[in-house]
């Protein structure tokens, strides 16, 4: 009996640590993910702003596609990922005269 305690142990440390790795991997990407019911008044919808759950608001443009998304999911669970796409580099062009 105190070889399979000690066999438990072992594999609820391995288990543990394959968590923590695990853990520590999702936080080094630059994402995030959020679960939330969507909810917007009519006029809200209309203008494209939305609140996912008690902290967190989203204004989408008119007429896009996410707004047609959120507006289709009004009241219902969504899940949303946010991710860093990358530093853009803006090129300025100078007008010749």
């Amino acid at each position: 009996m105190r070889a399979m305690s000690g066999a438990m142990i072992g594999w609820m440390v391995f288990a543990a640590l394959l968590l923590g790795l695990s853990i520590g991997r999702a936080a080094d990407r630059d994402e995030t993910t959020l679960t939330a019911q969507v909810s917007s008044a009519e006029h809200e919808t209309q203008e494209g702003y939305f609140s996912l759950g008690p902290e967190t608001t989203i204004l989408a443009k008119p007429g896009s596609e996410l707004q047609r998304f959120l507006a289709r999911e009004n009241g219902k669970k969504v899940r949303v990922t946010i991710t860093l796409a990358g530093p853009e580099l803006s090129k300025l062009e100078r007008l010749e005269r």
